[in-house]
């Protein structure tokens, strides 16, 4: 009677600790997918301080670089069409973001048109030559502030001996709301902890309605040279040259950010 008892009571004991091991390994399994639903709703935004040092990560989706408005530059010529006078100023920078996906750059650059200036004369010329250039009669600052350009892709020509890359730049400028396609050539520093790009911008101003003394104008019967009361040969000698050079030099924030 007594080894009958003992033998019922060891079988529930038994069958009691294989319920608590299912339970256990139930338990243990479920939190580990809890666990690892969490880490992967947890996984932070990634700031490359030292992009230089490594390599980008292959899952970092367009990381963007911020430029560095203070230390990037810009600096304008232009002048006559027929004669050896020309003016240069500089203009600065009001913000730009550069995205880049698998070396391939693109993003937005804006300019503060307000910033215009000459380098080249003094004093009243000076003062006079820029207050015309910001007059309506070429960019009418005051109506349209900024002038931006969006690159939409790139191309890499070359990988330069020092590391660097010669890429052909393709994008959209706009000036006093006017919008145009354009395409120009920079050497790009994208290895480095702080990028750089350096190369010059051409564009041609009537396309973007600035042509105030244009060879465009020059045998209308109703343009400005025939108010001059002059012949068109002489007149000539007025004609402002329709392409605008920008010389850049562009230099970004230290590392990348990701979006």
């Amino acid at each position: 009677m007594t080894r009958n008892l003992f033998a019922k009571k060891l079988k529930g004991n038994i069958g009691l600790m294989k319920r608590l091991l299912l339970f256990i390994l139930i338990s243990n399994i479920a939190f580990g997918q809890l666990l690892d639903q969490s880490e992967k709703e947890l996984i932070p935004v990634k700031r490359f301080d030292n992009i230089a040092t490594r390599q980008v990560d292959e899952n970092l989706i367009n990381p963007t670089i911020i430029l560095n408005a203070g230390k990037s530059n810009f600096i304008w010529s232009g002048g006559l069409k027929f004669g050896p006078k020309t003016h240069n100023g500089k203009l600065r920078l009001l913000n730009g973001n550069i995205n880049l996906n698998e070396q391939n750059i693109s993003g937005d650059v804006t300019i503060n048109m307000l910033s215009l200036n000459n380098s080249e004369l003094v004093g009243t010329s000076s003062e006079r030559l820029v207050g015309h250039l910001r007059s309506a009669d070429f960019f009418d600052v005051e109506k349209y502030p900024t002038a931006k350009l969006s690159i939409k892709k790139s191309k890499i020509i070359e990988k330069l001996s020092d590391g660097r890359y010669k890429m052909l730049i393709d994008g959209d400028m706009t000036i006093k709301s006017k919008t145009n396609p354009i395409s120009f050539e920079a050497i790009v520093d994208l290895t480095s902890e702080i990028k750089t790009a350096e190369g010059t911008l051409v564009f041609n101003r009537n396309d973007f309605n600035v042509q105030y003394r244009s060879e465009m104008h020059l045998n209308d019967p109703k343009s400005f040279w025939n108010k001059l009361q002059t012949t068109r040969d002489t007149a000539k000698d007025k004609v402002i040259n329709e392409e605008i050079e920008i010389q850049f030099d562009v230099v970004s924030m230290p590392g990348m950010l990701s979006k």
